[in-house]
């Protein structure tokens, strides 16, 4: 009897795990394997619940990201007994979801490069549950590169001029190359620095120096590359040469600079030279007048001496 009443209890027992196992079969959950989302951007994992059977009710869904070690973290997205648990930048990629609603993917409103790594969705139906752990890819491009130069503008000819190549926000370690307008690759010269930012993107910074340049060539593009070598944004730079014209006018106004000075100088020393000219004229003139006086006193002197040699004089000494 007792043989007989434990056949029966594991007859049962196996019974019932069959009739679970066949009861979990009537809902499955279709994922991709891997999504790709891009930084910034919203980013979609797609689930969709496949029931086996008509008029199924969602109980409870459930969105973690798998942590270290397989350990799930904290709930992203969780519904149970019609009540959406949402976190900030996750919801549910249908609007307006309800508990017939088989899609039950997750939206990431603003994915960030912390986003990246494996998910785990579990849904509760009232025939069974299912479970699926699809992952995401975050991948960031560079944006369109800034350029400009040292000297910047007004730049003679010869002179060593350096051009900067800036652009930020690739997910990678990136490159940027150099050509001139006839297409001749000048990435050698360069130098190029990348630095991983806060946020887990990366920035790149390089400079290239056009030795001695000249007019003939003032066109120069900076390409930026990913990892992978694909071209994510480019930008073009001309080197401002100082203008013919801008230098016409500049010795022209140099020309007048110099006439406006000069002239008050002629002006003045002629002044000077004639002020001069009358002070000798006039002490000239003083001098002559000086001299004819002298000149007229010796000779009223001699007259006088003459005089006193009269010969009425002579015969009165007599």
């Amino acid at each position: 009897m007792t043989s007989a009443t434990s056949l029966l209890f594991f007859a049962i027992h196996f019974a019932c795990i069959r009739a679970g196992n066949s009861f979990e079969t009537f809902v499955k959950l279709e994922c991709k394997t891997e999504y790709h989302g891009v930084y910034g951007q919203q980013s979609i994992v797609e689930c969709i619940v496949k029931p086996v059977v008509e008029d199924l009710t969602i109980i409870t869904v459930t969105w973690k990201r798998v942590g270290a070690a397989g350990k799930a973290a904290a709930n992203l997205l969780e519904y149970h007994k019609d009540k959406i648990n949402p976190t900030p930048g996750f919801k549910f990629a249908e609007p307006s979801w309800n508990k017939k609603n088989m899609n039950v993917s997750l939206l990431l409103t603003n994915t960030k490069m912390a986003d990246n790594g494996e998910y785990e969705c579990e849904v509760e139906t009232d025939v069974g549950t299912a479970k699926a752990t699809p992952s995401l890819s975050v991948t960031a491009k560079y944006k369109t590169p800034t350029m400009s130069s040292i000297p910047d503008t007004n730049i003679q000819e010869n002179t060593d001029v350096t051009i900067f190549c800036n652009s930020t926000g690739g997910h990678q370690k990136g490159l940027i190359w150099w050509f001139d307008h006839s297409g001749n690759n000048w990435t050698r010269s360069a130098e190029l620095v990348a630095k991983e930012t806060d946020d887990g993107l990366f920035s790149l910074a390089s400079k290239f120096t056009v030795l001695k340049a000249t007019s003939s060539y003032t066109n120069y593009t900076c390409k930026v590359l990913n990892v992978n070598g694909a071209l994510e944004g480019k930008a073009s730079f001309e080197i401002q040469f100082v203008s013919r014209n801008l230098g016409s006018k500049a010795d022209n106004l140099d020309s007048v600079s110099n006439t406006k000075w000069l002239a008050p100088v002629v002006v003045i020393g002629s002044l000077i030279i004639g002020l001069l000219a009358s002070l000798l004229f006039f002490k000239k003139r003083s001098a002559q007048r000086g001299h004819q006086t002298d000149t007229r006193h010796d000779e009223d002197v001699e007259a006088k001496g003459l005089n006193s040699d009269s010969p009425q004089d002579q015969h009165s000494s007599l």
